[in-house]
């Protein structure tokens, strides 16, 4: 659930409740506007993040993929969220 698009579908007997990332709680509070006001047919949107906690802060191997080997105070490097 997102506040302010769709916590009134939170009901008592739903056991499990998942906040959604910081990607999303950013998105779509705006997407919300949008679609509600004028229609969202399709979207594309890129994150960029100050340094995670998973990020190297000085070049050194990853055992995920070579990018993530790269200073994150440095470089802007692709990652999922």
């Amino acid at each position: 659930f997102v506040v302010g698009v769709n916590e009134d579908k939170y009901t008592p007997d739903i056991n499990i409740v998942s906040n959604a990332t910081c990607t999303t709680n950013c998105l779509a509070p705006l997407a919300k506007i949008i679609n509600d006001n004028f229609g969202i047919v399709e979207g594309l949107m890129t994150t960029v993040h100050a340094i995670t906690a998973t990020q190297k802060t000085v070049d050194g191997p990853s055992a995920k993929d070579w990018r993530g080997g790269r200073a994150a105070s440095f470089n802007i490097i692709p990652s999922s969220t």
